[in-house]
């Protein structure tokens, strides 16, 4: 997958945006923001950066959200 086939995928909205919220990023992964959570506090979870004030807000570049993609893509014959 490249950015311009998650572009494809996503709301009209969302795909000038360079970033994705938690809750967008759940909704497309088909997981609760809450599994998200759970995978950052262990560490598994793609990269993410925080923004707003107090660094609270967490944001997933969208070309991060690829390269996580397609590093847990299994392939078979």
């Amino acid at each position: 997958m490249n950015l311009q086939e998650l572009n494809s995928i996503l709301p009209p909205e969302q795909r000038k945006q360079a970033c994705l919220n938690q809750t967008q990023v759940s909704q497309l992964l088909g997981v609760s923001s809450s599994t998200l959570a759970n995978w950052r506090a262990e560490g598994i979870s793609l990269e993410y950066i925080k923004v707003g004030k107090g660094k609270s807000r967490v944001m997933y570049l969208k070309t991060k959200l690829v390269e996580f993609l397609n590093s847990n893509q299994i392939k078979v014959s």
